[in-house]
């Protein structure tokens, strides 16, 4: 029996991790894949206190090192489900059933698509959501990348570097993101920003993007369409709790615990105003200090 389960290995869980071993809790770490979660994807993160530039996949690996200095149990596992048996909780995974007093819920987030009909069977032939993992392919071709937020911005200046022509479809008529990004964008001589648009069609060839059709009937030739028009919860194998809102979020209280006595939840996950990875570990604190003053 563990005192806490914690779901999910991105900062706000390994945050989590961190405090509950320091409190001497009986703590388990869960994920399904590479520790870090969504830093993985981020070129450079240049906004976390204390850090200058660092890349998001070496500061998920220092995550991970702390987690295994401190001698935290971890294991990569798919969660499936999380049962409910009396006071205690079943985390459910792919190979072994785990059972705690407490669960914190850690998931993060995925990414949003177009919804476009030949979409999902284009994903890693031609369609990304990660230009770190995916870029490379690229090098010296023209791609495009569809979103008007930061990470449409920083992702674009990243491929800019890699390949020939970077396009920007926005569908708005102004990027949402920070000014400081839009502002190096603009100065980049590869980047051309096309606002007002959306992508109408993707065309292929030999199973891969050959070139994509807007709604204002302009075709670019593109070997690549990287998107980044949001993110949603990754909550599905929680809707048997009956805790998430209509739009998959988790809902908790002040004290990140959801309405199921023992269940919290924390970053991106709930409904919040500002999802930063600051904000992300900062939850994991407030979640475990109200679990410490349960089970001590």
């Amino acid at each position: 029996m563990y005192d806490l389960v914690i779901v999910g290995m991105g900062i706000g869980g390994i945050t989590a991790g961190i405090y509950a071993k320091r409190a001497n809790l009986n703590v388990l770490l869960l994920d399904k894949g590479m520790p870090g979660g969504m830093l993985n994807n981020i070129e450079v993160i240049s906004n976390y206190p204390g850090l200058l530039n660092v890349k998001g996949a070496d500061f998920a690996n220092k995550l991970l090192d702390q987690v295994k200095d401190l001698e935290i149990p971890y294991k990569f596992e798919e969660v499936k489900e999380i049962k409910l048996d009396k006071d205690e909780k079943i985390v459910v995974t792919s190979k072994e059933e785990y059972r705690a007093k407490n669960v914190i819920i850690a998931t993060g987030t995925k990414p949003k698509f177009l919804g476009l009909d030949n979409e999902k069977d284009l994903l890693g032939r031609g369609i990304s959501t990660c230009a770190t993992c995916d870029g490379a392919f690229y090098k010296g071709k023209d791609i495009a990348v569809v979103g008007s937020g930061s990470s449409a911005l920083q992702e674009s200046l990243y491929l800019a570097k890699i390949c020939h022509k970077v396009y920007i479809l926005n569908r708005k008529d102004a990027f949402k993101g920070e000014k400081i990004l839009e502002s190096k964008v603009k100065k980049t001589d590869n980047i051309e920003i096309i606002y007002g648009v959306n992508i109408k069609e993707y065309h292929e060839k030999d199973g891969k993007i050959s070139h994509i059709t807007l709604d204002n009937g302009q075709d670019l030739e593109v070997a690549g369409v990287f998107i980044y028009i949001g993110y949603k919860p990754n909550t599905e194998m929680f809707k048997d709790l009956e805790i998430t809102d209509d739009m998959g979020y988790i809902m908790v209280n002040e004290k990140y615990e959801t309405k199921i006595k023992g269940i919290y939840a924390i970053g991106d996950v709930i409904k919040k105003d500002i999802y930063q990875l600051v904000t992300a570990a900062n939850d994991g604190i407030y979640a475990v200090s109200n679990i410490t003053r349960i089970v001590n």
